[in-house]
């Protein structure tokens, strides 16, 4: 099974070994990738449209693999066997995928069944859009980012998310408070404020900006480019006091996102994520 350069991505963080849920698994060529490479013993294709599970279906029986892969009309985990549970002598899932989505969409399916998304070892994410607010709700509910990808693909830019669940790893948690710290203070030295510190790690993964991470960089380049033309045509004057405010608020949005993005590229070309000690 050839996947294009962003699912492969998503299917190359999926951990060895492990049980995967594919959530909105569309035509189920990831879980078919999965499959074929012995990267799972198992997988759940689910999707929650008739349609494109009907299609992944068949794409899964042409491929031979009826007995590795289970296809579940679901929206999201509602009807996946997760953790130590155990449906029809098939066992639970311990990694969940959810990829080709928005992040508000994905964060909805991380809400929508709480108990099973708690069992979950890994979360392997791909939000298309508001990556922010699935980093904060990653940090918020005890799940801890590993390993981070972007992806450009036809002059548009994917992340790419490994989550371990902390509660069943304390290091892992450790290590990533450490580097966010880090890439915090690294945030602070190039001008930014505390709260906009957050922010910038929300919008852009501390993962990314530690690794110095060249897609991001290029993804930067090309969004800074885009909300000073943004300004640009922004008007200096409404008709009326309510348009003025309105416009006001959207250029200091613009302003504030564009503080971000300079700092996390000053650090991608040339800063230093921890501080170099004194007399070095």
């Amino acid at each position: 099974m050839e996947l294009s350069n962003r699912m492969k991505a998503v299917a190359q963080m999926v951990p060895a070994g492990h049980i995967a849920a594919d959530v909105g698994c569309d035509h189920g060529f990831v879980s078919i990738y999965l499959a074929q490479n012995g990267i799972c013993p198992f997988v759940y294709a689910a999707d929650v449209r008739p349609g494109p599970l009907a299609a992944a279906k068949a794409h899964i029986l042409e491929s031979g693999l009826s007995d590795t892969i289970m296809t579940v009309l679901s929206d999201g985990l509602e009807n996946v066997p997760v953790g130590k549970e155990v449906r029809a002598a098939c066992p639970g899932a311990d990694v969940m995928i959810a990829a080709g989505m928005g992040g508000r969409l994905t964060v909805r399916i991380l809400e929508g069944f709480p108990e099973k998304t708690q069992q979950l070892s890994w979360l392997i994410l791909e939000p298309q859009s508001e990556v922010w607010l699935v980093r904060r709700w990653l940090g918020d509910h005890g799940f801890v980012i590993t390993e981070e990808a972007m992806v450009a693909e036809e002059g548009k830019y994917y992340p790419v998310i490994k989550a371990r669940n902390g509660r069943q790893e304390e290091s892992a948690s450790e290590k990533m408070a450490e580097l966010e710290r880090d890439v915090c203070e690294a945030l602070a030295r190039a001008g930014l404020r505390e709260d906009s510190c957050r922010e910038a790690c929300d919008r852009f993964g501390p993962v990314l900006i530690a690794q110095k991470n060249r897609v991001l960089l290029s993804f930067l380049e090309h969004t800074m480019e885009q909300d000073a033309a943004l300004l640009e045509q922004m008007p200096l004057a409404a008709e009326n006091s309510l348009k003025a405010g309105r416009i006001e608020m959207r250029r200091q949005e613009l302003y504030r996102r564009i503080a971000l993005e300079r700092a996390v590229t000053a650090i991608l070309k040339n800063g230093n994520i921890k501080r170099k000690e004194s007399g070095t």
